[in-house]
């Protein structure tokens, strides 16, 4: 009797998420994923009964390396800084969040159990983010004359602010820059 092959969690994770940037959630499926991991489909069946439980699963495992790098944070000299940086290394973050309403959430309860796990992430990632911009209120270094609900939408959205045609320093100080200041002369 063979032995059954196993995956590696991380390339299993990195392949997903190659595929599915390439080819979108609707050209996601498990044929084309064992393609690219080199073992046959009932191989990744083994781990995940559906391609709603992988993805789902893969953006938690995503999502938590956000939250665990946002702990940095708090030794940086400038957080707010950090965050953004920590952003540019996950600008990939946003696109892969874009599949969510093509999710069947309630393919599985994994699934579910999962979209569950990543809402409680998303609000402590708020919360994290929240408790950096409050500290710099409290330092002056942030204003206070803006809801701090809109201040912390604009330091999530700047993951959407496209890397392209500059280093990621050049991006981050730039992004950086408009946070802090804003785009009026």
């Amino acid at each position: 009797m063979s032995r059954k092959k196993t995956i590696d969690q991380a390339q299993l994770f990195h392949e997903t998420e190659q595929l599915v940037l390439k080819s979108g959630y609707a050209g996601f499926h498990f044929k084309a994923l064992a393609e690219r991991l080199g073992v046959a489909r009932s191989t990744i069946y083994n781990y995940y009964k559906n391609k709603e439980e992988l993805v789902t699963a893969y953006m938690i495992h995503l999502i938590e390396e956000v939250v665990k790098n946002m702990q940095q944070a708090d030794q940086e000299e400038e957080p707010l800084k950090y965050l953004i940086h920590l952003w540019s290394r996950y600008a990939h973050m946003h696109q892969m969040l874009q599949i969510m309403p093509y999710i069947d959430q309630h393919a599985t309860e994994k699934v579910q159990e999962n979209i569950n796990k990543m809402f409680r992430l998303f609000k402590e990632m708020k919360q994290k983010i929240e408790a950096i911009l409050v500290d710099g209120q409290t330092k002056g270094e942030i204003r206070t004359d803006v809801q701090m609900t809109t201040l912390v939408g604009l330091v999530m959205a700047t993951v959407q602010v496209p890397v392209r045609h500059m280093s990621q320093s050049q991006w981050v100080e730039e992004v950086y820059l408009l946070v802090v200041e804003g785009i009026k002369k």
